[in-house]
């Protein structure tokens, strides 16, 4: 994995080197929330416990882009983020004589270095633009944070996620400058999980603003 990223970053430093393709760069940041459409796991203890599908978490992401082969209505976009990706399982709370008295809940989240490649489709007037864009994405595992009762069955997760990303946003544009708000979703196409310890795949939603810079002096 990490000879991956390596060779990631090293494209993008490539592509940077030339002007004629990079037009602009940039940070965007914002909330990102993860659910999974399908969860299933084969650990009967976490089945009896947690008996509740698992709920969204909102979480902060940040990441860079370039954007290029830039023509009036068309252009293409390389980005690599920070994306972590949780969920919150609950359980009962008993007293003494067993009765229910409320629940608590535990949180698991994964780390990921997403990387996507978007075609992007703008129309503008004056100096807004409205967007929308759509391509693959590669998430790489890099991290964990994960209760004890799940290890068993997180540890057996796919570090190596394909996906689709798609979404929409506005851009304010300056002489050399522009910002933009966004809106991502992001379906997995491969499972996080899939063989004899259970079932699960994952979605996400993105909520995001950014600036980006005229790579052309």
């Amino acid at each position: 994995m990490t000879k991956t990223i390596f060779a990631i970053i090293g494209f993008i430093l490539t592509l940077q080197v030339n002007a004629q393709i990079i037009t602009s760069w940039g940070i965007k940041t914002g909330l990102t929330s993860t659910g999974y459409s399908e969860w299933d796991p084969a650990d009967s203890s976490l089945k009896k416990l947690y008996t509740k599908q698992p709920e969204r978490r909102a979480l902060f992401t940040i990441g860079l882009m370039v954007e290029g082969l830039t023509t009036k209505y068309l252009s293409t976009v390389l980005e690599m983020s920070y994306n972590p990706k949780s969920v919150s399982f609950s359980y009962p709370t008993r007293n003494g004589s067993g009765e229910v008295t409320g629940e608590e809940y535990i949180d698991n989240r994964i780390g990921y270095l997403s990387v996507m490649l978007c075609q992007k489709a703008r129309i503008g007037w004056n100096k807004t633009n409205i967007y929308v864009y759509a391509g693959p994405r590669l998430d790489l595992q890099i991290n964990e944070n994960v209760d004890i009762d799940f290890s068993p069955t997180y540890k057996k997760f796919d570090v190596t996620i394909f996906g689709l990303s798609a979404g929409g946003g506005l851009e304010f544009v300056g002489r050399k400058i522009k910002a933009f708000i966004e809106f991502q979703y992001e379906p997995d196409l491969s499972y996080t999980l899939n063989n004899s310890y259970g079932k699960v795949k994952k979605n996400t939603w993105l909520a995001r603003i950014g600036v980006s810079f005229n790579a052309k002096k």
